[in-house]
């Protein structure tokens, strides 16, 4: 768990075990600055072995073993300046820190800074910011979770101000282990930022969506499979049922297709991207060969469009097409 702007100068007096529904926990704070900043960072004993801190006034990351996790998992737990320059600072700083320190991170916290326009309202928007900002996560090959709950994490109850300030971001590492991860913003209660959880688990929403991959339009028999389906769909009741079942059916005629041919075609990405990251690690070495150099960039156009040629863009459809 990480809290940002304790504004307590002195963390002897912070009650962390009220924080904390446990004795089984650690914790590293930094101070604030008399009445500004202060971050404080809990873990689970248990599940989260510290081996390294590194502390600064605007960051305390926590470098460990994380049960389930191979290799080492760093947590950043941020408080970001106002300054645009000292913002600027902390993005260099955290890109260095990752580059000397491998493993899976997750970058967390208050960054004081929105993406884009529309993560504000009634708030004056700062493009240099946040050009830097996603300069930033670009450059360290960060994902900025997609966050359920609210839309926006800090309210101005006096000045109707509206802000995506807090966010969670994760390397790949941390993606290929959690696809499904997701974040949600909880509702407010005594802070005037919203409690943002982040989740590895599963959660029960509901069926399933179906995945529909453009790519698979031009696989060899996918026509067939669509043409079949509707042709031979029979239905009754009125018109709207009527095309909601013959929808449904169309999309269990695609799954049973996809249970033959998807899963290979998920191998063969995979290799790809193995062979593509082996000979990455091969150029570090020595000088790639001709042969190399194309087999490495067909990998890096096939992980991405398919040997088809075909954008690998992914549609969700609702499994509750008849509900609207």
């Amino acid at each position: 768990m990480g809290l940002q702007e304790t504004q307590l100068a002195n963390v002897e007096s912070i009650d962390v075990v009220g924080c904390w529904d446990s004795l089984e926990f650690s914790w590293f704070a930094v101070e604030a600055t008399g009445r500004s900043g202060g971050i404080l960072s809990i873990w689970d004993n248990n599940v989260f072995s510290v081996m390294e801190v590194i502390r600064s006034r605007y960051y305390l990351i926590t470098i460990g073993r994380w049960i389930g996790i191979q290799g080492f998992t760093i947590l950043a737990n941020i408080y970001s300046p106002q300054s645009p320059v000292e913002k600027l600072k902390l993005w260099d700083d955290l890109i260095n820190i990752k580059n000397e320190k491998p493993g899976t991170w997750i970058i967390f916290g208050d960054f004081n800074v929105v993406r884009r326009p529309k993560e504000r309202i009634n708030s004056q928007f700062c493009s240099s910011s946040s050009s830097a900002f996603n300069r930033f996560t670009d450059e360290a090959g960060l994902h900025d979770l997609r966050m359920g709950g609210h839309c926006f994490m800090f309210f101005c109850g006096d000045d109707l101000k509206l802000s995506k300030l807090d966010r969670h971001l994760v390397c790949s590492n941390f993606m290929n282990q959690f696809p499904v991860a997701s974040v949600t913003a909880l509702p407010r209660d005594l802070s005037d930022h919203c409690l943002v959880l982040l989740s590895t688990a599963v959660s029960d929403v509901g069926p399933p969506l179906f995945r529909f991959f453009n790519s698979w339009m031009l696989h060899e028999g996918f026509d067939g499979v669509v043409t079949s389906a509707w042709i031979n769909f029979v239905g009754y009741g009125t018109p709207d049922m009527i095309l909601a079942a013959k929808l449904r059916y169309l999309k269990k005629e695609i799954k049973k297709w996809c249970a033959i041919n998807h899963p290979q075609e998920t191998v063969d990405l995979r290799n790809l991207k193995k062979r593509v990251h082996e000979i990455d690690t091969i150029a570090e070495d020595r000088p790639l060969t001709a042969s190399e150099i194309e087999e490495r960039r067909e990998g890096r156009k096939n992980s991405r469009f398919g040997k088809d040629g075909c954008v690998r863009l992914e549609r969700e459809i609702s499994d509750q097409m008849d509900s609207g």
